[in-house]
């Protein structure tokens, strides 16, 4: 299984720290595709609806371990001739790290009103029909992410979603980054629907607490 540690920022360049030719090294939230007879597939959308790049990586995952459609955090390089964003199945490898996964949850207005936990928000962003999110938050086992629709609002064309969170057990620890990656397409895909609002209570930036995603 090729799992290892992450690099740098989302989507960014380092540069080598010693003389001589700069490594770019990019990170992308990729879906795991399935194996092929001697590569990992993986694909990504850079942002909002842009075109699917798909990538390869000489080897196998496990599938019984990391089944497809698993979304993943990808450290990689690229070859000379093959600029960013283009397709290449033979992608350097440098990191591959498990993000929270999850599915949107439908609840009543007031069970997904309620789901507002203090969530340490950092970035959220749309590709396709996944919503991304990077939260620096107290590191503790069993945290997990909800994004609750309020079933009303999908009748509408703006449906409402709550980003919470919630742990076994609230104690104190020392904060972590943690990346999640919630699939939407249940409410993204419903006829009548152009745009979804997220709810966040972010104790980060209590102005940033509303971040609406137009199709």
């Amino acid at each position: 299984m090729i799992l290892g540690a992450f690099l740098c920022l989302l989507a960014s360049a380092c540069r080598d720290s010693h003389d001589g030719p700069t490594l770019s090294v990019f990170q992308n939230i990729v879906t795991f595709t399935g194996n092929g007879a001697q590569t990992a597939n993986f694909e990504y959308q850079e942002e909002g609806d842009s075109p699917l790049v798909r990538l390869g990586v000489k080897g196998n995952l496990k599938e019984d371990e990391v089944k497809p459609g698993t979304r993943l955090l990808m450290t990689y390089s690229l070859p000379d001739d093959v600029e960013y964003g283009e397709d290449c199945q033979n992608v350097i490898l440098r990191g591959l790290q498990t993000i929270y996964n999850a599915t949107v949850t439908p609840l009543p207005y007031s069970d997904a009103a309620a789901c507002n936990s203090p969530v340490g928000l950092v970035t959220i962003y749309r590709t396709g029909v996944f919503i991304n999110f990077t939260a620096l938050m107290p590191q503790l086992p069993g945290r997990r992410y909800i994004l609750a629709a309020d079933i009303a609002s999908l009748d509408t064309s703006e449906a409402h979603l709550y980003l919470s969170t919630e742990v076994e057990k609230d104690e104190p620890s020392y904060n972590s980054t943690q990346i999640g990656s919630i699939d939407i397409s249940s409410v993204w895909n419903r006829p009548g629907i152009t745009s979804v609002c997220v709810h966040v209570n972010n104790p980060r930036n209590p102005n940033m607490t509303e971040f609406v995603f137009f199709k």
